[in-house]
């Protein structure tokens, strides 16, 4: 089976695709950055719509969803198909872990979770994201806020087999844990994915999924506003005592 590189590009069977993947790549940093979400949409509706001939001669889109297909090929992963690649990562430093770009470090104790517990979590957010019916290959509005990501990361590790262990931690490195989990969770999902299914998955559910990489990397609450680590942490109360966070 043909594995995909990093970026999601694969030995084309024919000349259109590269030029789509260079489209939609261009347009996915783009629409990170912040600079403009139009570009991503008119490139991921030429892989998402057929063109039709309505009775005036106007064209209208008929559209094909590849969300349910990619969330179709992800909902069939299970621990066994994630735990190896996580297993593979934790023996050597992957380098452009994260859309091609940084490499797989941890600062935080998350990085001596045993594989088989890391896909645990990965699968868990797997669910997560499904349920709540994101599709940034459509839209980025569709986007699931960091916050909420960040709630779900906290109550998985404080009701799992983990939990004494992310219990002792402080603020600072709860914080860095889910963090970390988040970004690393959704990665060992994709890579079991493209192992498992190669060139099953169509190039909109690959740079959507880089997409949502770069805005969770940058804690972001909705498709234009980005945060970061500190902002992570809740006020302090009146007694100067420290309180979860979100």
């Amino acid at each position: 089976m043909q594995h995909l590189t990093r970026f999601g590009f694969m030995k084309a069977k024919d000349g259109l695709r590269p030029v789509f993947y260079k489209c939609l790549r261009k347009a996915a940093v783009t629409a990170v950055m912040g600079f403009s979400i139009y570009p991503l949409t008119a490139c991921v509706i030429q892989d998402e719509y057929k063109e039709s001939a309505s009775k005036d001669g106007n064209s209208q889109g008929l559209r094909v969803s590849k969300d349910s297909v990619g969330t179709a090929l992800l909902a069939q992963l299970s621990p066994e198909d994630v735990e190896p690649v996580a297993a593979e990562a934790d023996r050597q430093l992957v380098d452009g872990w994260i859309c091609g770009r940084d490499a797989r470090t941890f600062k935080s104790p998350y990085r001596t979770v045993s594989p088989r517990e890391k896909a645990l979590f990965a699968l868990a957010y797997r669910d997560f994201i499904a349920g709540r019916g994101q599709n940034l290959g459509l839209s980025l509005s569709t986007y699931i806020p960091y916050q909420d990501r960040s709630r779900f990361a906290r109550q998985y590790w404080e009701k799992s087999a983990l939990k004494e262990e992310f219990a002792k931690e402080t603020e600072k490195y709860q914080v860095c844990w889910i963090h970390e989990s988040l970004l690393d969770g959704s990665e060992l999902v994709f890579r079991a994915a493209e192992r498992k299914f190669g060139q099953s998955l169509d190039s909109a559910l690959i740079m959507a999924h880089d997409v949502e990489q770069n805005m969770v990397s940058k804690y972001m609450a909705d498709e234009r506003t980005e945060s970061s680590f500190a902002m992570q942490f809740k006020p302090k109360t009146g007694t100067g005592e420290k309180e979860s966070a979100r």
